[in-house]
């Protein structure tokens, strides 16, 4: 028994270092889309500075083709709605597995308003409960800004999810990072209902980045999904809101994120170290992004099956304890009737003993009757 575990738990390890390998041998594809009335700005910044990654640039519609060998699709605030096509395409790729999905929204503000719904329904077309609110997210604490309501200091302060290194997102973080005329990240269920996610959470979510002492801002319609002005608008006191936030499936090892401002292309991406006077740790959050985001795809997976051959060799320990106890059991059972077979066959032989003694004793009293017999007959022959 011993001996088939060790062999199983060494065939599951080299099974897990194989895949490892032909994980990390594959280089991580990024494809960076500017199909869709996506900017640049600051992308070649990124193209240049994070060099772990091979790099691709989408400028035509998103195909099965176009998304060929590409491992993280980046979607910097696209203001083109993508078509029925392209949305069955990424959730046909994502669908796929070891993939990773970046989305980036904006505030309701001038054409954001209409930038909101169209990746709302690309959120909602691929299969993910994230969706953007329909708002702004302002403060007039001069902590929070950049000298202006809108020029949002959000901070890095990601959830943990065991196995998946979200600490990873804070390394070297010391500072804010910039979010230049924001939204933020609520969620939707399946029958439709919008959720607060710095409430109410759902297995999978993990938080990135919050914006703290601020409120809702309401700049075109519709009105916001879930922030309502009365309760979370100017003057209704200090709030917190979500503004980055990822959607974990394990199952298929998929990770898709959500922010209410891009890294790239927006009017002052997130890659930006300093602004108005603010020092910032954007290149530092950008590249802890592709980093987690990396690691997610080549590592996540062997850290599962890993932690899966630990469970398994814990149930099959288990397993095997409760053999060993049912042996044990049947052992002292077997005990025990040897005990009473011993026992059996001590009485026996001493019945045996008794009833050789009772034959002897038997044939004495025969001898001594026939004895008997024969005097009383030969003193009968003597009288007559």
């Amino acid at each position: 028994m011993k001996t088939e575990k060790t062999l199983i738990i060494l065939l599951f390890l080299m099974a897990i270092i194989a895949f490892s390998h032909n994980i990390s041998a594959q280089p991580v594809i990024v494809a960076a889309d500017l199909g869709h009335g996506e900017s640049n700005k600051y992308l070649n910044y990124i193209m240049g500075n994070i060099t772990f990654v091979t790099w691709k640039i989408i400028k035509e519609p998103i195909t099965p083709s176009t998304l060929k060998d590409v491992d993280i699709l980046l979607l910097g605030q696209p203001t083109v709605a993508f078509s029925p096509d392209e949305i069955a395409a990424i959730k046909a790729w994502l669908n796929t597995g070891n993939k990773v999905l970046y989305v980036a929204g904006d505030s309701d503000y001038g054409p954001g308003g209409k930038t909101i719904p169209q990746l709302n329904d690309l959120l909602a077309g691929i299969g993910t409960k994230l969706r953007l609110e329909h708002g702004a997210v302002y403060s007039d604490n001069p902590d929070m800004t950049a000298k202006a309501y809108y020029r949002m200091l959000t901070f890095v302060e990601p959830d943990n999810y065991p196995g998946l290194r979200t600490d990873l997102l804070k390394r070297d973080i010391t500072l804010p990072i910039l979010m230049h005329g924001p939204g933020c990240i609520i969620w939707q269920d399946a029958q439709g209902k919008y959720h607060d996610p710095v409430k109410e959470t759902f297995p999978g979510l993990i938080r990135l980045v919050w914006a703290h002492k601020s409120y809702m801002g309401d700049n075109t319609p519709p009105t916001p999904y879930v922030y309502d002005l009365m309760s979370y608008g100017k003057g209704t006191g200090d709030h917190d809101f979500v503004m980055y936030a990822a959607e974990y499936w394990p199952d298929k090892n998929v990770l898709i994120v959500v922010s209410g401002e891009s890294i790239y292309g927006d009017y002052e991406p997130a890659w930006a170290s300093s602004y108005y006077g603010k020092d910032l740790d954007g290149p530092t959050f950008v590249t802890n992004l592709f980093r987690w985001w990396v690691y997610v795809l080549t590592e996540a997976p062997t850290q599962a099956a890993i932690a899966q051959l630990a469970q398994n060799t814990q149930a099959m320990a288990g397993t095997i304890n409760t053999q060993a106890s049912q042996i044990q059991g049947l052992k002292s059972s077997v005990d025990s009737l040897s005990s009473k077979v011993d026992s059996l066959t001590s009485s026996l032989n001493s019945l045996t003993s008794t009833v050789n003694t009772l034959m002897i004793i038997s044939i004495v009293e025969a001898i001594l009757v026939l004895v008997a017999l024969a005097l009383v007959f030969l003193h009968k022959h003597k009288t007559s």
